[in-house]
């Protein structure tokens, strides 16, 4: 029966294979055992465990990292003309003050993905121009108030009390 310690001195515990040691010792005839102990760092009948130490390397041949990609920017301290949706006031604040802040995640919040063009007023039958398009943050009843006064026919009015919001936006918000 091989005398198998363990690297870590005192260790009391299971081990390999199921080998219980106390206070880093512990035995097992089991060859395969043995061998895996032996490759692992373990000490076998009196040999000490193998400990790796680890080698400093020189500081004068490690070489930088690589950078992979565009550095990181900020846009709030450094705009440039092509950011899409760049903080408000960006480059002109403290970027870190009040004054300045970003609009919102793409497809996010109250706010469109990109910039709307604004809805051409049409002329209803008196011959008035219909209301602007409201803001996407204006509550479900000015939606559908817009809606119906966009739509075609009295069904599709009538369709428009059961539309939500979202299906709103997406139907009349241009």
């Amino acid at each position: 029966m091989a005398r198998i310690t363990t690297p870590v001195p005192g260790y009391s515990g299971p081990g390999p294979a199921g080998v219980m040691f106390q206070d880093g010792v512990g035995h097992s005839d089991n060859q395969a055992v043995i061998d895996y102990c032996r490759s692992a760092g373990y000490g076998i009948d009196g040999e000490p465990p193998e400990r790796d130490t680890p080698q400093m390397p020189d500081p004068r041949e490690v070489t930088g990292p690589v950078q992979i990609g565009a550095p990181a920017r900020d846009a709030a301290v450094d705009p440039r003309p092509g950011d899409f949706r760049p903080p408000v006031n960006a480059g002109e604040a403290n970027p870190h003050g009040p004054q300045v802040y970003a609009p919102g995640l793409p497809g996010g919040g109250h706010q469109p993905t990109a910039l709307a063009a604004e809805p051409t007023p049409s002329a209803n039958e008196d011959g008035q121009n219909s209301p602007g398009r409201p803001p996407q943050s204006e509550p479900v009843a000015v939606w559908r108030e817009y809606a119906a006064s966009q739509a075609k026919d009295s069904d599709e009015a009538a369709e428009v009390e059961k539309m939500t919001k979202a299906e709103l936006i997406k139907k009349y918000g241009g």
